[in-house]
């Protein structure tokens, strides 16, 4: 992963890489792709897939460095360590610890394109409790590069859809998921809702419509707040 002057590849790096192999898919130096193989383009398509996969679920959606605890997620599914979620919303509000940390913010801005807007408050995450593999796992999931797996099936991480629970933060497989339906977590017993349920690195489709979701109850949240104020305003006359 490191080079000779001591940089790691990033999750940023890894995602715009793709443009670069469909590109050169034939073998040339043609920036136009030259003529592409059906083999050789399904190869590099499944690499991609694969490596765009274990990417999300290994390293932090913000910072791009590896995950590490605490975690959280958001209501689109995609994990954070806390610290560069506390750290982006200080960036928000203009406050910076040092130098380097604004220079990470103004980073994350233009790597993101707008894609972490609705990050406004901590309301905006929840607390996210993945579980480690334990040591002696089978040989696929030794080669999941991110460590977790599903606590009641143990199936790993990006081998499956997974879903975490927003109410108590335990994150397990889908599939586990189906064949509990009482309304309680497998895990710890908590209750929650089916539709409460977030799709972890969920599919373009799933996380687009978890943004129409989501940007619905922001903006209902945000005329609930206007409508307090007007009261107040009221009041005070």
């Amino acid at each position: 992963m490191g080079l000779d002057g001591g940089t790691y590849i990033t999750r940023s790096d890894i995602l715009r890489g793709q443009s670069w192999d469909v590109a050169n898919a034939d073998g040339t130096r043609s920036t136009r792709g030259g003529a592409v193989g059906p083999s050789t383009t399904f190869r590099k398509k499944q690499l991609d897939v694969q490596a765009a996969r274990e990417t999300k679920w290994s390293s932090c959606a913000l910072s791009s460095q590896p995950l590490r605890p605490p975690l959280v997620a958001d209501f689109l599914g995609s994990l954070f360590t806390r610290e560069a979620v506390l750290e982006f919303l200080l960036g928000r509000s203009g406050a910076f610890a040092d130098a380097e940390a604004e220079h990470r913010y103004a980073n994350q801005l233009r790597e993101a394109g707008g894609a972490f807007e609705h990050l406004q408050s901590r309301k905006d995450v929840f607390t996210l409790h993945l579980t480690a593999r334990q040591a002696g796992g089978s040989a696929a999931d030794t080669a999941t590069p991110s460590g977790y797996v599903c606590p009641i099936t143990d199936l790993a991480a990006g081998r499956g859809p997974f879903v975490a629970l927003p109410a108590c933060g335990h994150a397990l497989s889908e599939r586990a998921l189906r064949q509990v339906a009482d309304g309680a977590c497998p895990v710890c017993g908590a209750s929650y809702e089916a539709e409460d349920a977030v799709p972890l690195n969920g599919t373009p489709e799933q996380v687009a419509d978890l943004r129409r979701g989501l940007q619905a109850r922001q903006a209902a949240r945000q005329a609930t707040t206007k409508g307090k104020k007007r009261r107040f305003v009221f009041l005070d006359v």
